[in-house]
């Protein structure tokens, strides 16, 4: 399951995820589904020891821990951008050139203004991006 994890992070396995597995891992949990049904309502108690009642709870579970990477990455990643735009604000005057952004934050000062943009990838490559000039956040998709 740690490859469910990190998954949404390497561009390569969402090419082949999202273009190539999408309609067999619709199939595989609408079939977990009906298999887990059918062994639950056959084997009452002991669904659970049965191998492939187990086994089909794997899909599942790969494509919510990829979900649940997502959500996580993305809160943790907004939250440590936003202590660096608190950072900055207190340096109003003349922002860095370069600034030492560690996990995957970059940070890049515009050419010929006093502003500013924040960008981490928020997984399936959405990437997400502050404008400290508009001082919002804009999403981005792979096809933006």
């Amino acid at each position: 399951m740690i490859l469910g994890f990190i998954t949404p992070f390497i561009d390569y396995f969402v090419v082949i995820q999202m273009f190539y597995l999408l309609i067999p891992f619709g199939i595989i949990i609408l079939f977990s589904i009906i298999i887990f049904i059918a062994n639950l309502l056959k084997f009452k108690k002991n669904a659970f020891k049965q191998n492939l009642t187990l086994l089909t709870f794997l899909i599942p579970l790969f494509l919510l821990c990829q979900i649940f990477s997502t959500i996580v990455v993305d809160k943790i990643q907004r939250k440590r951008s936003e202590k660096i735009i608190v950072n900055l604000q207190e340096e109003r005057e003349k922002y860095p050139e370069d600034l030492n952004t560690a996990f995957g934050i970059k940070y890049s000062k515009i050419k010929n203004s006093n502003d500013y943009e924040l960008k981490y990838n928020r997984g399936f490559f959405v990437r997400e991006i502050y404008d400290s000039n508009s001082k919002k956040w804009k999403s981005y998709g792979w096809n933006d």
